[in-house]
C-alpha cells in the first residue's frame, strides 16, 4: 500500500527509476536514498535480531549467513514488485520449513544436505523462472544533480 497508494511511495519509485525527472519535480533524490538506506539497514537490523534472538538458541557469527542472497533472490523472483516479494518469501520460508520437518522425520536425510535445500531451490528457480526481471533503471546508480545522464 505504501508504494502504491501514497506519495511517498510515488517519491520512491520516481527516485528508484528515473532520478534527474524526479529532481525536476522538486523531489529531493539525496534525501529520498538517505532515508530509504537507513530504513532497509533499520529492518535488516531487526530481522537479524529476532533471528538470533528467536530462532536461533544461541548467538553465533553463522547464524545469519546465506540468508541475504536468499532475500536479494526473493526480490529478483517476485520482479521487484511488494507482492512478487512477499509469495517468493513465503516460498524460500517454506524451503527452510521443509528442512526442520525432514531433518526430524523417519527419513534417514544427511543434515549437510538439508542444509542446503533452501540454497539449491533459490539458485535453481533464479535459473528456471526469472526470466526478464528488470531492475529499477537507478538502481546501484549514483546521482549526480545536473549530469546529463
Amino acid at each position: 500500500w505504501i508504494f502504491y497508494g501514497t506519495t511517498w511511495g510515488l517519491h520512491l519509485r520516481a527516485v528508484g527509476e528515473h532520478p534527474a525527472a524526479a529532481d525536476t519535480l522538486g523531489i529531493n533524490v539525496y534525501k529520498v536514498r538517505y532515508i530509504c538506506v537507513t530504513i532497509s539497514g533499520l529492518l535488516a537490523g531487526l530481522g537479524g535480531a529476532a533471528m538470533t534472538l528467536a530462532i536461533v538458541p544461541q548467538f553465533m557469527p553463522t547464524a545469519i549467513s546465506g540468508q541475504g542472497f536468499i532475500a536479494i533472490a526473493a526480490v529478483i523472483f517476485g520482479k521487484w514488485t511488494p507482492h512478487g516479494g512477499y509469495l517468493a518469501c513465503l516460498l524460500f520460508g517454506f524451503a527452510q520449513a521443509l528442512t526442520v520437518v525432514l531433518g526430524g522425520g523417519r527419513f534417514a536425510v544427511p543434515s549437510e544436505i538439508l542444509a542446503m535445500l533452501p540454497y539449491i531451490l533459490t539458485v535453481l528457480i533464479l535459473i528456471l523462472f526469472v526470466g526478464r526481471a528488470s531492475a529499477p533503471k537507478a538502481n546501484g546508480v549514483p546521482y549526480n544533480k545536473g549530469s546529463r545522464v
